[in-house]
């Protein structure tokens, strides 16, 4: 339960954060985003209706889309996630802080790239693209940063050809920030190799096994200092996985040793999804 309270409050934090990221230092110099977002930001420009709205609407059919391939619970925190985006766009006001663009786009596109990368890292997203560079890093082991970046393009060709090509080179800053800033807080394509050394490891392999379908490796070991036998348990997961693994860990036992240590590659079968 505090487990989720933590979710919650900082999902909800960095939710807002990269509203405020976009009504105080984008939007006010006519700076988008990439994917939803710079959409969103073409439609509030031509009919001025709010740009969390529109967010909002625009992430319905994803949601949908990402409950199937990642998992109920990231759906539903998402849906969080995208509502507080929604009311803290509409209620913060679009104002500049900085009347300097390069100045702006930096800075917002940090903030904004620090937002996503952390809402992933607990569990949510802000929806959109986040969604399916995702599943796609997921299946093809990419950098979920440098996917945004790849699905971008499109929208800021179009912002190129409605604001003019000026303000699409500072956009193309902002994104290049904001996914750089999410490879440094999240990199879900690094994997992680687990050494467990547990007494209960018949229920904890099954856990995992249930919790990732990927296998798991027994060993008999010896502690040095008791001389009692032991279970070793070998996996390896994503980063994306770490957190639920840590939880599930800590529920079958809490005494468990865990070591948990970067893996430079894996060669033969691994479940990505």
């Amino acid at each position: 339960m505090l487990r989720l309270i933590l979710q919650i409050v900082i999902i909800g934090f960095c939710s807002m954060l990269f509203g405020f990221a976009f009504n105080t230092f984008l939007i006010p110099h006519q700076l988008t985003s990439g994917g939803v977002t710079g959409i969103a930001f073409f439609i509030h420009h031509f009919t001025h209706i709010n740009t969390g709205w529109i967010i909002l609407l625009i992430n319905i059919p994803l949601f949908i889309f990402g409950l199937k391939y990642l998992g109920k619970k990231f759906v539903l925190l998402t849906i969080y996630a995208v509502t507080v985006l929604s009311f803290s766009m509409k209620f913060i006001p679009i104002h500049a802080i900085s009347p300097d663009i390069l100045l702006s786009s930096i800075i917002g596109g940090a903030l904004y790239g620090i937002a996503v990368g952390i809402l992933i890292r607990y569990g949510g997203s802000t929806g959109g693209t986040d969604i399916v560079s995702l599943i796609m890093a997921k299946k093809r082991n990419l950098q979920v940063g440098f996917l945004n970046m790849c699905m971008n393009f499109l929208v800021v060709g179009i912002s190129g050809l409605i604001f003019g090509w000026n303000i699409t080179l500072y956009t193309i800053i902002a994104i290049y920030v904001a996914g750089r800033a999410v490879d440094m807080v999240y990199t879900t394509q690094n994997k992680l190799t687990l050494t467990i050394v547990t007494e209960k490891y018949s229920e904890l392999s099954d856990a995992l096994i249930k919790l990732h379908s990927r296998g798991v490796t027994i060993t008999d070991a010896e502690g040095a200092y008791t001389h009692k036998p032991k279970k070793v348990l070998t996996t390896v997961i994503t980063k994306f996985e770490l957190n639920e693994t840590k939880h599930t860990i800590k529920k079958m036992d809490p005494k468990a040793f865990v070591n948990i240590t970067q893996t430079l590659e894996v060669m033969g079968r691994f479940r990505r999804d």
